[in-house]
């Protein structure tokens, strides 16, 4: 009776953990450049009794089953969701959107650490562009190194992008462009301030930072990309795993009331 116990608790630790996943997603299905977590299961610590056994061949007699209680449930995956994300139209000449599998690189430490997002609606304060969390907005100078869009003067109405990722100032190009990353697997980032996303060693290193045009994607002006989460898919999965949950704790009230039968009746 303690093993069903035991089984149901880690089940409701499993599915509460899965809910809060799915909640997260919903609550972030309008911010911009969200990615959304996707949750796995998967079976944990099978108990077999005895092996099965094989049919005898001079008696004719079949095998037997293996008599097993089951497995156990646990998170098997948690990733990052990179599917595209359907693009919203603001005609504003800073916004820029990926298609494609790059990334926006940021910084909120003035370059000390990197971060990454598809958030691609910024602005420029201070003559520094920067995302709506105020992180520095990295881009490819004239020798393609990767240095901070800063420097800037005049006002923001003045600037905007061309279609191949260029600064350019009223008529006149600025040196930058903006610059664009890669990660061998972007589903093992993982999730920072804001929309940001963060290097792991499972999402691996980001690639050498390039132009738009190239393997990391292209880019519109003008544009940003919603998050791409499904309120009616996500809204199914959370209703599963509230049943799968619900089901769990029935059991553990079950097990807890023949247990509590078992030890009136001693008593």
């Amino acid at each position: 009776m303690f093993d069903i116990m035991s089984q149901a608790r880690d089940a409701i630790v499993t599915y509460n953990a899965a809910l809060q996943v799915h909640t997260s997603n919903i609550a972030n299905m309008s911010v911009t450049g969200y990615k959304r977590l996707d949750v796995s299961f998967q079976s944990l610590f099978e108990k077999v009794l005895r092996s099965g056994t094989a049919a005898s061949t001079f008696s004719n007699l079949g095998g037997t089953n293996p008599q097993q209680y089951g497995q156990g449930v646990g998170i098997g995956n948690i990733k990052v969701d990179f599917t595209q994300g359907s693009f919203t139209t603001t005609n504003l000449p800073l916004d820029l959107s990926i298609t494609g599998g790059g990334l926006f690189i940021v910084s909120p430490d003035a370059g000390a650490s990197y971060l990454y997002t598809r958030a691609g609606k910024f602005s420029i304060i201070n003559g520094s562009m920067v995302t709506e969390t105020g992180q520095q907005v990295y881009g490819l100078d004239n020798s393609g190194a990767l240095v901070p869009i800063t420097g800037l003067a005049g006002t923001q109405t003045d600037y905007g992008w061309t279609s191949s990722g260029e600064l350019y100032y009223q008529s006149s190009n600025t040196g930058f462009r903006i610059a664009l990353t890669t990660f061998p697997n972007a589903g093992g980032l993982q999730q920072a301030e804001g929309t940001t996303l963060r290097e792991t060693l499972t999402s691996g290193s980001a690639s050498s930072p390039v132009a738009p045009g190239g393997t990391a994607g292209t880019v519109t002006v003008g544009q940003v990309e919603a998050s791409n989460v499904f309120y009616l898919g996500e809204s199914i999965d959370a209703t599963e795993v509230q049943r799968a949950l619900s089901a769990n704790l029935s059991v553990v009230k079950m097990a807890s009331d023949m247990i509590s039968s078992f030890i009136s009746k001693l008593g």
